[in-house]
């Protein structure tokens, strides 16, 4: 084979930024949030000596990427070898098969005992299992405001009503700092799933974000702390919506959330609060007040906001976890699926 027509692929050097925004840019768009900043690139991506990328390269121009996030990236403390897939692009006019082996060759270079995917394209779900990933949709639930009288982002049809009411419980809930979250015996809370997570994580990944303003609520009752949970309000035509991103905690504490739910609506007085997840059983969320979305005919809660479209959207996930005494958990927050997609600020809640 000609040299000139030799495809290689290796991580993205951390002086090849450029040259990576240069194929976003024309392989998707120069309004592609990469291309126009590089803060939230690096904040996910940029390890200690190359980017977390695999990407191809013909005569040293790039002709594909796979970028990953590993967990250990927001906490060098945690197992090497659990990665979320991101973003996969291959300019198949280039050669042959780019993509199939910057998949694979990115499997290889991490070897990974937990791996996924969210947000997969549909067109790739066959792909995904032939490649032996567990593959579905994850769930999505919401509980709506009974302090609203008219609903603006969400769709709610005739049929749903949604009354006020009095939570009796013995739960509190309270916004915590990084400082806070240092002084809580948090540890037992990271042993109900894969893939593992710490304290550290959860201040890299949320509290120090940088652009995003996520709030972190410990969950107690009776002075013993049951669960954290990971908010981040938006504000769209100055109407403001929840949506709950991660949670660390047993499942069995999900039906004591309710109230804890009515009260963010008191204090920022949001349409809603919104999940997407994978591995908590359905019956928990009846038990909270949440409605499935997707039993719900003519329920209609959007997905995306930058730009905003009014319309639902599955996402789909897939993963394969060698992991064998731990289930697996995934929420809206997991991979890139919470990532901005615009120059914006944000409001706290």
């Amino acid at each position: 084979m000609n040299s000139s027509q030799v495809i290689v692929f290796e991580l993205l050097a951390h002086n090849e930024l450029n040259k990576f925004q240069d194929y976003i840019g024309n392989i998707w768009s120069k309004d592609h949030l990469f291309v126009q900043e590089t803060s939230v690139f690096d904040w996910q991506h940029k390890g200690a000596k190359t980017y977390h990328c695999l990407v191809a390269k013909k005569n040293e121009e790039l002709v594909g990427a796979h970028c990953v996030i590993p967990l250990n990236h927001f906490d060098k403390s945690l197992p090497n070898d659990q990665i979320f897939m991101a973003l996969w692009s291959a300019n198949e006019k280039k050669g042959i098969g780019i993509g199939l082996r910057l998949f694979q060759k990115t499997l290889n270079e991490y070897k990974p005992k937990f791996v996924c995917s969210v947000g997969i394209n549909p067109r790739l779900v066959t792909f995904h299992r032939r490649q032996g990933f567990k593959v579905g949709i994850m769930d999505h639930h919401v509980i709506l405001s009974p302090y609203v009288k008219e609903f603006i982002i969400a769709k709610v049809p005739d049929k749903i009503r949604v009354r006020s009411q009095r939570i009796k419980s013995k739960i509190s809930y309270k916004k915590i700092s990084a400082v806070d979250l240092a002084c809580l015996p948090t540890n037992s809370l990271y042993l109900y799933q894969i893939p593992l997570k710490s304290d550290t994580y959860i201040i890299n990944r949320y509290i120090n974000h940088p652009m995003y303003d996520y709030s972190v609520y410990k969950i107690v009752k009776e002075d013993k702390l049951l669960a954290l949970c990971v908010i981040r309000q938006v504000v769209e035509r100055d109407v403001r919506v929840l949506r709950f991103v991660d949670f660390i905690g047993p499942n069995n504490v999900f039906p004591l959330l309710q109230g804890f739910a009515l009260s963010l609506f008191r204090k920022t007085n949001a349409e809603y609060l919104d999940i997407y997840s994978h591995g908590i059983p359905l019956v928990l969320f009846q038990k909270a007040g949440f409605l499935n979305r997707h039993n719900t005919k003519g329920l209609v809660i959007p997905n995306h906001f930058e730009p905003f479209s009014g319309e639902v959207m599955d996402l789909i996930f897939g993963y394969k976890n060698f992991y064998t005494d731990t289930s697996v958990r995934i929420f809206r927050a997991d991979d890139d699926q919470d990532r901005p997609n615009q120059i914006t600020g944000e409001e706290k809640c």
